[in-house]
């Protein structure tokens, strides 16, 4: 049955239009503006209806129309102008904040502040929708009220223009031009023009002129991201400028003839329906940074790819190497939990340190670490899936054979150099590194039915991912902020280095500082999440699986010396082994990959698109993803 809007009678509308001060006729017009918007969406037209022809009848309906059109003609009206939809702030994260705390805190609607007001309302955008429905009859009877007048629109245009000219001619906005002479920005004469045109409307086409220049400027702004790396702050204040570009168009084009001024008002409300939206501006900015981050990812992955048979006895020499590194990372770690500290912030502590300096020795021996290259090669598999002249299920395989290799080389480095490092133990001490409890638990605690392994596997993964980020964010902030060239052009480090110093601190930077950096977080991500977690009582150890296999080593050549070993744990704690690996690199490899995909917006049936093919080749040959066929060794 459909609904029928209650008949009102004048009596239900406050009909005033003498106040005592601003805030009674502020109070005012927000009950009469909250009274119709709070009727259902369907009733809400004929109770404005209702309410204008209640005005109309009223003996002294000039006076409560002029009531209306004073608290509209309020000096605030401007900022209602020049700042409903788009940004408070100049900085992201002053803004997320702002956002926050415009959520959560009250507000005093009817101190006078016609934005405030307005914006206390909480408009939706299917209020944008029921104005646009409106009758024209009711657009009219609204039009005399809620006018912009001439002096409000130069007003919040000059707003306006000087905010973006204050944002494009920042240094850093600067420098992204091909041009950094303050002067020649499209945005420096800008508040000028802006005044010239609200004065003399047939101006406009040079408004026009000159936007399209500045747009011209913003589309230069982000090619020059796009080449050089980028940060949310950037990306977000491009946004900005855009936005003000817009708003000043809108305000200028409703003095050119046949404007819509419904329209104008139609974004107004648009605007306070999302100004308080977090997830909106800041999902849009970080997809755009997370895009830089995988793209300076994806191109360390080129690197794990196997392309040639040298190319493959490389890789798996460097995996014997760091899988020989993490033998004696293990030493450390034993001997720092059991013989050094106990103190939890310290225990976490020394696990970092340990952790980042055996991976850094990886790093400057040019050594492979299995669980470090699926972030990496995710991102250069969706630059295959972009690339229509490349195959990405060739892309494919070549990764998962790469990883296949540098796994069993870690494996292969880590189990059998930890047996023979216990055996010189054992000869110079009479004993294993382990004594016989560390060794039980040191196998059980990898065996997925006696421990909670395979949970431990997949949190280790995530910390794995997270650490690609930092990789990934090093990579865009040396690239963006040029620092290879400012190092090597440097005159004062040239005086401090000499040429030759700077020059291989330079080099270094362009090469190492990202994957560096990388380890770093890596190691105090596995030396420190699980120490911490288990303060808040929840059990959390490491799964890395070179670790834990250089950890079984040890735990199986202890467990034959004290004697009771089983064969059948012998099997199940090396079947743990290669779980942890497939848990580590699939949950990394996973989460790298839905990054890369929504960063760069690939259509979600395209992506599952393509893991029906891949699961179709793996039925098919499982055998091509892991050894190269022999045409291509």
């Amino acid at each position: 049955m459909k609904a029928v809007a209650p008949r009102s009678s004048p009596a239900e509308f406050p009909l005033k239009f003498e106040f005592a001060s601003e805030r009674d006729r502020a109070t005012w017009v927000y009950g009469i503006l909250r009274g119709i918007l709070d009727v259902p969406l369907v009733q809400r037209t004929e109770r404005l209806i209702q309410f204008t022809d209640t005005v109309d009848a009223h003996p002294e309906r000039e006076k409560i129309r002029n009531a209306f059109r004073e608290f509209w003609s309020h000096h605030s009206y401007v900022r209602v102008i020049s700042e409903a939809g788009l940004p408070d702030e100049i900085f992201l994260l002053r803004e997320l904040y702002a956002r926050a705390a415009k959520r959560f805190m009250p507000e005093d609607e009817v101190q006078g502040d016609l934005y405030v007001l307005l914006d206390s309302l909480g408009l939706e955008q299917r209020d944008a929708v029921w104005l646009a429905s409106l009758p024209e009859s009711q657009v009219r009877w609204w039009a005399d009220i809620v006018r912009l007048t001439v002096p409000s629109m130069l007003a919040s245009c000059k707003i306006l223009a000087l905010r973006a000219a204050n944002v494009a001619l920042a240094r850093d906005m600067l420098i992204l031009a091909s041009d950094d002479d303050i002067t020649k920005s499209s945005f420096f004469h800008l508040p000028a023009l802006v005044e010239s045109v609200v004065l003399n409307p047939k101006e406009f086409p040079a408004w026009e002129r000159q936007r399209d220049a500045c747009v011209a400027q913003l589309r230069e702004f982000n090619e020059q991201l796009e080449r050089t790396g980028t940060s949310a702050g950037l990306v977000f204040r491009v946004r900005l400028l855009r936005s003000y570009l817009w708003r000043i168009d809108q305000v200028l084009g409703l003095r050119q003839p046949g404007a819509d001024a419904r329209q104008f008002a139609v974004s107004i409300v648009r605007g306070f329906a999302s100004q308080r939206r977090i997830k909106t501006i800041a999902g849009t900015t970080f997809r755009r940074l997370a895009r830089s981050l995988v793209e300076k990812t994806g191109r360390v992955g080129v690197h794990y790819i196997v392309q040639s048979p040298g190319h493959w006895r490389v890789m798996g020499a460097g995996a014997i190497m760091a899988g020989i590194v993490t033998c004696f990372t293990a030493v450390m770690k034993y001997t720092i939990s059991a013989r050094i500290v106990h103190a939890p912030l310290l225990l976490a502590l020394g696990y970092s340190v340990n952790y980042a300096a055996s991976f850094l020795l990886m790093q400057w021996g040019g050594f492979f670490l299995a669980s470090k290259m699926p972030a990496a090669t995710a991102a250069t598999l969706v630059d295959a899936m972009e690339d229509p002249a490349k195959d990405h299920m060739a892309s494919l395989r070549a990764i998962s054979q790469a990883q296949t290799v540098v796994t069993l080389g870690n494996l292969l480095g880590a189990i059998p150099g930890s047996i023979a490092i216990d055996r010189i133990w054992r000869a110079v001490s009479g004993h294993p590194f382990l004594t016989q409890a560390e060794a039980i638990h040191g196998v059980h605690s990898v065996i997925p039915h006696q421990s909670p392994t395979i949970a431990f596997a997949i949190v280790t993964g995530v910390l794995l991912w997270l650490s690609s980020l930092a990789t990934g964010w090093v990579a865009n902030y040396v690239v963006m902020s040029r620092l290879e060239s400012a190092i090597s052009n440097s005159l004062r480090l040239r005086r401090r280095l000499g040429f030759r110093g700077e020059a291989r601190l330079a080099d270094w930077v362009a090469h190492h500082a990202a994957g560096s950096a990388g380890y770093i977080a890596l190691g105090f991500l596995l030396g420190t999440v699980p120490v911490l977690v288990t303060l808040f009582g929840i059990p959390l150890e490491v799964r890395h699986v070179t670790l834990s296999a250089a950890s079984l080593g040890y735990a199986l050549d202890a467990m034959r010396f004290y004697g009771g070993m089983e064969r059948r744990e012998i099997v199940f704690s090396l079947l743990g082994i290669l779980l942890i690996g497939i848990l580590n690199i699939t949950t990394s490899f996973a989460l790298s990959f839905l990054l890369a995909v929504r960063a760069r917006d690939v259509q979600a049936e395209k992506a599952r698109s393509f893991l029906r093919e891949v699961g179709r080749e793996l039925l098919a040959s499982p055998g091509s993803f892991v050894l190269p066929s022999r045409k291509a060794s």
